[in-house]
């Protein structure tokens, strides 16, 4: 395996746990990726590091992310009954170019609370994204991916 994507994609699909510094520094790797290419529906899933966030996603069902617009995103996409459904109570979003890791690109920023999620490119069908902000706590960053 040589390209940073194929090491991220062979990460997801090995589904075992993962070391978060192993996770950040191939995102930190990732091309950067425009707001717009967002839009649209995505399932997501997240890597086992061993962080609360996982444990809360697996209780609620979450299924992935609906960027309607660059000024309405729904983060919290839950299935009920096989139908996607709005969580509803993590609030909405909006989709802005951030710097982390030293990159400019597409971020998601919650209306109600200090979370960011920081997406890269890994192909046309495949997000990494990397939750963090103060509303975590001192749990540090929560690393997921987001697939079309």
């Amino acid at each position: 395996m040589s390209s940073v994507q194929e090491k991220y994609i062979a990460a997801i699909e090995a589904g075992q746990k993962v070391n978060p510094e192993t996770l950040d520094d191939l995102f930190k790797q990732l091309p950067p990726v425009k707001p717009d290419h967002l839009i649209g529906a995505w399932n997501g899933g997240f890597f086992d590091t061993g962080h609360p966030v996982a444990t809360q996603l697996e209780d609620i069902k979450w299924i992935g992310k609906s960027f309607k617009s660059l000024e309405d995103v729904d983060p919290v996409i839950v299935d009920r009954d096989g139908q996607r459904a709005s969580w509803g109570q993590w609030g909405f979003a909006s989709v802005r170019e951030m710097v982390y890791g030293g990159t400019v690109s597409a971020a998601m920023i919650y209306d109600d609370r200090p979370i960011f999620d920081h997406f890269r490119l890994v192909n046309d069908n495949l997000l990494a994204g990397v939750m963090e902000g103060k509303g975590l706590g001192h749990t540090g960053p929560f690393y997921f991916y987001l697939k079309r």
